[in-house]
């Protein structure tokens, strides 16, 4: 997961809308099948910890987590690839 999320947060573009609160205005709440916006919040809260400066290093764990409740084959530790 390490792999996959640090190639999706040097990707600028895609960075840069989730800093910037864009993705707020494209969440569907009411989509049944979704996550209401909770992956994509979770998802923006990394993001602003990995590129603010404000720590020295990040674990993803409350966005593994948000991935395990929607996906529950993510739940748990289990060794996961990131293809």
């Amino acid at each position: 997961m390490n792999s996959g999320l640090q190639c999706l947060s040097n990707t600028k573009e895609i960075t840069d809308y989730f800093m910037k609160d864009d993705f707020k205005s494209h969440i569907n709440h009411s989509n049944p099948l979704g996550t209401k916006g909770n992956l994509a919040c979770s998802y923006a809260e990394l993001i602003r910890e990995m590129w603010t400066g404000s720590s020295d290093s990040v674990a993803p764990v409350k966005l593994k987590k948000k991935i395990g409740d929607f996906a529950t084959q993510f739940s748990g530790y289990g060794q996961q690839d990131s293809q």
